[in-house]
């Protein structure tokens, strides 16, 4: 696995999480459109013609997901944050972790770090060979 793909992780696993919450609005917005069925001259009868049940219970599954998924990103921040901090120059450091906890684009942070974007891509480029070093 090359020092980018590594730290690519955090950013897949985020949008793996923005994925889920979406999808878990599509199911609560399900479950909350669907009326019960009318029985005894218009009475409710509190039967949902066995449908909500299903989108409840992916609703649930969809919230245990997220919760393993956010656990998992937060020792994963934790882990490529730790390693970052052990790179010896501060710009790479800074650099790494504006592009991929952050997830800045590298024009952002040659904005924000008041650098051109070539120089600030040679500093990305020797912060992941210094990386790799460690990986």
């Amino acid at each position: 696995m090359t020092p980018q793909e590594y730290l690519s992780q955090y950013q897949q696993l985020n949008r793996e999480i923005d994925r889920l919450l979406e999808e878990k609005e599509r199911w609560t917005s399900l479950a909350t459109r669907i009326t019960p069925s009318q029985s005894d001259g218009g009475h409710r009868s509190g039967s949902y013609n066995g449908r909500v049940p299903p989108a409840v219970e992916k609703i649930f599954e969809t919230e245990n997901k997220i919760d393993a998924d956010i656990d998992q990103l937060v020792d994963l921040r934790k882990e490529i944050e730790m390693k970052i901090k052990v790179l010896p120059d501060g710009k790479q450091k800074e650099v790494l972790h504006r592009r991929y906890i952050l997830c800045q684009t590298l024009e952002r942070i040659a904005d924000q770090m008041n650098y051109s974007y070539m120089q600030i891509c040679r500093i990305h480029e020797r912060a992941l060979q210094e990386f790799e070093k460690m990986l």
